[in-house]
C-alpha cells in the first residue's frame, strides 16, 4: 500500500499545514515496514508560496482546484495519507481521489519515517 506524508524536505520533517506542504514524501508499506519511494512536489504549495494567512473557503470550486494539484502532485494511487492538519478543501479532494486520512500529533514524532513506524499497525 502507499502512503503519502506531508514533508519540509529530504529531511522528511513533517509540514503541519498539509496543503502547504512543500512536498509529499510517498512510502510503499507493507508488514516489513514503510520504505521511501519518491519525493513529490506538492504543486499547489508553490502555487501559494507568498500568501500568508489565507483562508480559502470552503466550495466546489476550492474543492476542485484543490484536487486538480492533488492530482497534479502524483497522489492518484495513494491509499492513506498521514497528516497533523488538513483544511476541508484538501480534505475534501483527498476522498475524492478514496485516499483515506490518518491524524497524528507531534507527539507522534517530527519525520515522516518514525511517525510511519510507530502508527504501522493502522496502516497493514
Amino acid at each position: 500500500m502507499k502512503v503519502a506524508v506531508p514533508v519540509k524536505d529530504e529531511s522528511l520533517e513533517i509540514v503541519t499545514r498539509t496543503g502547504r506542504a512543500p512536498y509529499f514524501a510517498i512510502f510503499e508499506c507493507n508488514e516489513n515496514g514503510c520504505k521511501l519511494v519518491s519525493l513529490n512536489e506538492n504543486t499547489h504549495a508553490h502555487e501559494h508560496e507568498h500568501e500568508h494567512g489565507h483562508q480559502e473557503e470552503h466550495t466546489s470550486d476550492e474543492v476542485a482546484h484543490h484536487h486538480k494539484h492533488v492530482k497534479a502532485s502524483r497522489l492518484s494511487g495513494v491509499d492513506y495519507i498521514v497528516v497533523r492538519a488538513i483544511g476541508p478543501n484538501m480534505e475534501d479532494a483527498l476522498k475524492m481521489e478514496g485516499i483515506k486520512i490518518i491524524k497524528v500529533s507531534k507527539k507522534d514524532g517530527e519525520r515522516a519515517d518514525e511517525v510511519l513506524e510507530k502508527i504501522k499497525e493502522k496502516l497493514v
